[in-house]
Protein backbone atom coordinates (compact mmCIF):
# COMPACT_ATOMS: atom_id res chain seq x y z
CA UNK A 1 0.00 0.00 0.00
CA UNK A 2 1.82 2.87 -1.04
CA UNK A 3 2.52 5.67 1.91
CA UNK A 4 1.44 9.55 1.70
CA UNK A 5 3.16 12.16 3.43
CA UNK A 6 0.92 15.11 4.26
CA UNK A 7 2.87 18.39 3.44
CA UNK A 8 1.37 21.51 5.05
CA UNK A 9 2.85 25.25 4.03
CA UNK A 10 4.73 27.01 6.01
CA UNK A 11 2.25 30.14 5.38
CA UNK A 12 -0.65 28.02 7.18
CA UNK A 13 1.63 27.25 9.96
CA UNK A 14 2.82 31.00 10.56
CA UNK A 15 0.01 32.19 12.20
CA UNK A 16 -0.42 29.02 14.54
CA UNK A 17 3.50 29.09 15.30
CA UNK A 18 3.27 32.94 16.74
CA UNK A 19 -0.06 32.59 18.52
CA UNK A 20 1.60 30.13 20.43
CA UNK A 21 4.63 31.46 21.14
CA UNK A 22 2.80 34.90 22.25
CA UNK A 23 0.62 32.70 24.05
CA UNK A 24 3.57 30.85 25.91
CA UNK A 25 5.32 34.31 26.68
CA UNK A 26 1.77 35.14 28.35
CA UNK A 27 1.37 32.44 30.54
CA UNK A 28 5.32 32.31 31.96
CA UNK A 29 4.79 35.74 32.47
CA UNK A 30 1.69 35.68 34.06
CA UNK A 31 2.66 32.50 36.34
CA UNK A 32 5.85 33.92 37.84
CA UNK A 33 4.20 37.41 38.63
CA UNK A 34 1.57 35.65 40.15
CA UNK A 35 3.88 33.31 42.38
CA UNK A 36 6.60 36.80 42.56
CA UNK A 37 2.99 38.79 43.44
CA UNK A 38 4.41 41.72 41.24
CA UNK A 39 2.42 42.86 38.20
CA UNK A 40 5.27 45.36 36.80
CA UNK A 41 7.18 41.63 36.73
CA UNK A 42 4.57 40.92 34.41
CA UNK A 43 4.92 43.16 31.53
CA UNK A 44 9.01 43.49 31.98
CA UNK A 45 9.07 39.57 31.82
CA UNK A 46 6.45 40.40 28.81
CA UNK A 47 8.25 42.52 26.98
CA UNK A 48 11.29 40.46 27.74
CA UNK A 49 10.24 37.11 26.13
CA UNK A 50 8.33 38.86 23.36
CA UNK A 51 11.48 41.03 22.31
CA UNK A 52 13.12 37.16 21.68
CA UNK A 53 11.24 37.12 18.22
CA UNK A 54 10.43 40.72 17.82
CA UNK A 55 12.83 43.29 19.58
CA UNK A 56 13.98 44.93 15.88
CA UNK A 57 9.70 45.57 15.60
CA UNK A 58 9.11 47.05 19.03
CA UNK A 59 12.67 49.28 18.35
CA UNK A 60 11.54 50.33 14.65
CA UNK A 61 7.77 51.41 16.01
CA UNK A 62 9.63 53.43 18.54
CA UNK A 63 12.35 55.15 16.21
CA UNK A 64 9.34 55.89 13.89
CA UNK A 65 7.42 57.39 16.88
CA UNK A 66 10.27 59.30 17.63
CA UNK A 67 11.06 60.87 14.36
CA UNK A 68 7.11 61.61 13.48
CA UNK A 69 6.60 63.74 16.90
CA UNK A 70 9.59 64.76 17.83
CA UNK A 71 11.89 65.33 14.46
CA UNK A 72 8.93 66.01 11.92
CA UNK A 73 9.21 69.69 11.79
CA UNK A 74 12.33 71.13 13.69
CA UNK A 75 15.10 71.29 11.83
CA UNK A 76 14.67 75.01 9.97
CA UNK A 77 17.63 77.28 11.08
CA UNK A 78 17.26 80.22 8.76
CA UNK A 79 15.36 82.09 6.59
CA UNK A 80 15.82 82.05 3.11
CA UNK A 81 16.58 84.69 0.86
CA UNK A 82 13.41 85.85 -2.02
CA UNK A 83 13.12 88.50 -4.10
CA UNK A 84 10.39 90.99 -4.09
CA UNK A 85 7.67 88.32 -6.05
CA UNK A 86 9.12 86.03 -3.02
CA UNK A 87 11.13 83.72 -5.29
CA UNK A 88 13.99 82.11 -4.77
CA UNK A 89 16.71 82.70 -7.34
CA UNK A 90 18.15 79.10 -8.75
CA UNK A 91 17.81 75.71 -7.16
CA UNK A 92 19.97 72.54 -8.27
CA UNK A 93 18.14 69.48 -6.41
CA UNK A 94 20.62 67.16 -8.68
CA UNK A 95 20.65 63.78 -7.00
CA UNK A 96 17.89 64.50 -4.64
CA UNK A 97 15.34 63.54 -7.11
CA UNK A 98 15.93 61.80 -11.12
CA UNK A 99 12.70 62.77 -13.35
CA UNK A 100 12.01 59.88 -15.63
CA UNK A 101 12.42 60.74 -19.41
CA UNK A 102 9.60 59.18 -21.82
CA UNK A 103 10.62 59.94 -24.87
CA UNK A 104 14.82 59.91 -25.35
CA UNK A 105 17.51 60.64 -23.61
CA UNK A 106 17.22 64.26 -23.14
CA UNK A 107 14.29 66.58 -22.03
CA UNK A 108 11.69 66.98 -24.56
CA UNK A 109 9.54 70.26 -25.14
CA UNK A 110 6.74 68.43 -23.42
CA UNK A 111 8.71 67.91 -20.45
CA UNK A 112 10.83 71.27 -20.08
CA UNK A 113 6.95 72.50 -19.84
CA UNK A 114 6.14 70.40 -17.22
CA UNK A 115 9.01 71.27 -15.50
CA UNK A 116 8.36 74.85 -16.09
CA UNK A 117 4.71 74.39 -14.79
CA UNK A 118 5.42 72.64 -11.36
CA UNK A 119 8.93 75.05 -10.85
CA UNK A 120 8.30 78.55 -12.33
CA UNK A 121 5.77 80.21 -9.46
CA UNK A 122 8.37 80.34 -6.57
CA UNK A 123 11.92 79.88 -8.78
CA UNK A 124 12.59 83.06 -10.84
CA UNK A 125 15.80 81.80 -13.28
CA UNK A 126 16.21 77.89 -13.06
CA UNK A 127 16.33 74.57 -11.88
CA UNK A 128 19.39 71.89 -11.97
CA UNK A 129 17.66 68.63 -12.30
CA UNK A 130 19.03 64.68 -12.55
CA UNK A 131 17.37 62.42 -15.12
CA UNK A 132 17.61 59.06 -16.72
CA UNK A 133 16.23 56.87 -19.04
CA UNK A 134 16.55 53.21 -19.97
CA UNK A 135 17.71 53.02 -23.55
CA UNK A 136 19.08 50.06 -25.52
CA UNK A 137 19.10 47.84 -22.34
CA UNK A 138 20.62 50.14 -20.24
CA UNK A 139 20.33 53.17 -18.19
CA UNK A 140 21.40 56.49 -19.18
CA UNK A 141 21.84 59.51 -15.81
CA UNK A 142 22.34 63.12 -17.26
CA UNK A 143 21.90 66.24 -15.59
CA UNK A 144 19.78 69.74 -17.32
CA UNK A 145 18.93 72.66 -16.24
CA UNK A 146 15.30 74.25 -16.88
CA UNK A 147 15.27 77.87 -17.43
CA UNK A 148 11.93 79.22 -16.02
CA UNK A 149 10.15 82.68 -16.26
CA UNK A 150 11.38 83.13 -19.94
CA UNK A 151 15.08 83.44 -18.81
CA UNK A 152 17.93 83.07 -21.43
CA UNK A 153 21.11 81.53 -20.59
CA UNK A 154 23.58 83.85 -20.24
CA UNK A 155 26.03 82.29 -18.58
CA UNK A 156 25.76 78.42 -18.95
CA UNK A 157 28.28 77.65 -16.19
CA UNK A 158 26.11 80.15 -13.19
CA UNK A 159 25.52 77.80 -10.12
CA UNK A 160 22.37 77.84 -9.00
CA UNK A 161 22.03 80.11 -5.56
CA UNK A 162 20.34 77.00 -3.71
CA UNK A 163 21.02 73.19 -3.39
CA UNK A 164 19.26 70.71 -2.03
CA UNK A 165 21.94 68.12 -0.90
CA UNK A 166 21.10 64.10 -0.50
CA UNK A 167 23.69 61.83 1.60
CA UNK A 168 23.26 58.39 3.51
CA UNK A 169 24.44 58.74 6.90
CA UNK A 170 25.53 56.16 9.68
CA UNK A 171 23.33 55.24 12.20
CA UNK A 172 23.73 53.45 15.28
CA UNK A 173 21.59 50.31 14.51
CA UNK A 174 22.65 50.51 10.95
CA UNK A 175 21.03 46.19 10.82
CA UNK A 176 17.29 48.23 11.63
CA UNK A 177 16.88 51.32 10.03
CA UNK A 178 18.86 53.62 7.79
CA UNK A 179 18.78 57.40 7.41
CA UNK A 180 19.45 59.95 4.49
CA UNK A 181 19.76 63.52 5.22
CA UNK A 182 18.98 66.38 3.07
CA UNK A 183 20.61 69.74 3.35
CA UNK A 184 19.43 72.95 1.80
CA UNK A 185 22.02 75.28 1.60
CA UNK A 186 22.47 78.85 0.37
CA UNK A 187 25.64 78.53 -2.02
CA UNK A 188 25.97 82.18 -1.84
CA UNK A 189 26.65 82.50 1.58
CA UNK A 190 27.03 78.70 2.65
CA UNK A 191 24.70 79.02 5.28
CA UNK A 192 22.72 75.78 5.69
CA UNK A 193 18.90 76.59 5.78
CA UNK A 194 17.23 73.82 6.90
CA UNK A 195 18.22 69.78 7.41
CA UNK A 196 15.52 67.09 6.28
CA UNK A 197 15.27 63.13 6.86
CA UNK A 198 14.10 59.64 5.39
CA UNK A 199 14.16 56.92 7.54
CA UNK A 200 13.83 53.73 6.09
CA UNK A 201 13.53 50.53 8.13
CA UNK A 202 15.76 47.32 6.96
CA UNK A 203 15.08 43.55 7.33
CA UNK A 204 17.09 40.91 7.65
CA UNK A 205 16.14 36.57 7.64
CA UNK A 206 18.25 35.27 9.89
CA UNK A 207 16.60 36.31 13.46
CA UNK A 208 14.88 33.87 15.79
CA UNK A 209 11.44 34.29 14.20
CA UNK A 210 12.84 33.09 10.46
CA UNK A 211 14.30 30.02 12.23
CA UNK A 212 11.59 28.72 14.24
CA UNK A 213 8.28 30.86 13.85
CA UNK A 214 7.61 30.62 9.93
CA UNK A 215 8.74 34.06 9.28
CA UNK A 216 9.66 33.78 5.44
CA UNK A 217 11.20 36.88 3.38
CA UNK A 218 7.89 38.02 2.11
CA UNK A 219 6.52 37.76 5.78
CA UNK A 220 9.28 40.33 6.60
CA UNK A 221 8.89 42.88 4.31
CA UNK A 222 4.59 42.14 4.45
CA UNK A 223 4.99 43.50 8.44
CA UNK A 224 7.88 46.12 8.24
CA UNK A 225 7.40 49.35 8.74
CA UNK A 226 6.97 52.04 6.17
CA UNK A 227 9.81 54.57 5.25
CA UNK A 228 8.92 58.19 6.98
CA UNK A 229 10.18 61.50 5.84
CA UNK A 230 9.77 65.26 6.36
CA UNK A 231 11.53 66.39 3.41
CA UNK A 232 8.55 67.31 1.48
CA UNK A 233 7.66 69.66 4.35
CA UNK A 234 10.65 71.00 4.53
CA UNK A 235 11.18 71.40 0.89
CA UNK A 236 7.85 73.34 0.99
CA UNK A 237 8.54 75.23 4.17
CA UNK A 238 12.30 76.66 3.25
CA UNK A 239 12.03 76.94 -0.88
CA UNK A 240 8.53 77.57 -1.42
CA UNK A 241 6.15 79.40 1.15
CA UNK A 242 6.37 82.75 1.45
Amino acid sequence: MPSFELVVPESFLFIPANLSFISFCFFISFLLSRILKSTILFFVLLISLLSIAYYDIFIKYAIRNYYSFVKMDSQIYAKTPKNSEFKIESLSIIGVYNYPLKYSTALSETEIEEIKELHEYYIEKFIDISTYSYKFNRYIANNERVYLNRNIPLNKNEPARFEVTKKLVDTFLPKIYGKYEYRFVDKQTNIVLATAFNIFFVTSNDKFRNRYLYWNPQKEEDFNLPAIQNFDIIYKRVLIDN
